[in-house]
């Protein structure tokens, strides 16, 4: 089941939300927490209508993006995904070529952990309401595999083997996590 909350605006939020998340990973976490957070929610509105969210859809899409980033900060997760790390990259873009046709690739976050591994992770701003959100999070990544298997494939020079994927969820605290093969 496709979440429905407001189409356009969740599809703004999540813009939104990915400009402060890389924000926030460029800043390395430094000074960011629950009141710099509620201290931006203005800035938020103005984001989000110069997008063209109407009006009395504002306010609940503030609060969304606002929520996605506290939760985000207050989750270990989201901290050591956002912290500093090796050869960090965000909003990554990158053309390839796949099967004669060119590709305008964005990654939301490409790094190397500590142990070395290489990291691929896009950030999902969709949430789900109700119970099963272990299943919801599993069909989010079959949904999303072969998207992040492109991004693999872009980055890997020798092969992409070895790469580390990752979905994470801003909203529900979720993450999943596989290796390209």
């Amino acid at each position: 089941i496709e979440f429905s909350w407001a189409g356009e605006t969740a599809r703004h939020v999540g813009s939104v939300v990915h400009r402060w998340l890389q924000r926030i990973a460029e800043d390395g976490l430094a000074g960011w927490d629950d009141a710099r957070i509620a201290a931006l929610h203005e800035r938020f509105r103005g984001q989000l209508a110069l997008r063209g969210v109407p009006s009395d859809e504002l306010p609940d899409a503030v609060a969304r993006a606002a929520r996605a980033l506290a939760r985000t900060l207050a989750d270990p997760r989201g901290r050591w995904l956002l912290g500093a790390q090796q050869d960090a990259r965000n909003e990554y873009r990158i053309t390839a070529l796949r099967d004669g046709r060119v590709l305008d690739l964005v990654i939301d976050r490409l790094f190397r952990d500590a142990d070395g591994r290489q990291w691929i992770v896009d950030y999902k701003t969709s949430s789900h309401e109700g119970a099963e959100v272990e299943a919801f999070l599993d069909r989010e990544r079959a949904r999303y595999a072969a998207q992040l298997a492109r991004y693999a494939e872009a980055v890997g020079r020798n092969g992409a083997r070895g790469i580390m994927l990752g979905l994470y969820f801003p909203l529900l605290g979720g993450w999943r996590e596989w290796e390209f093969r």
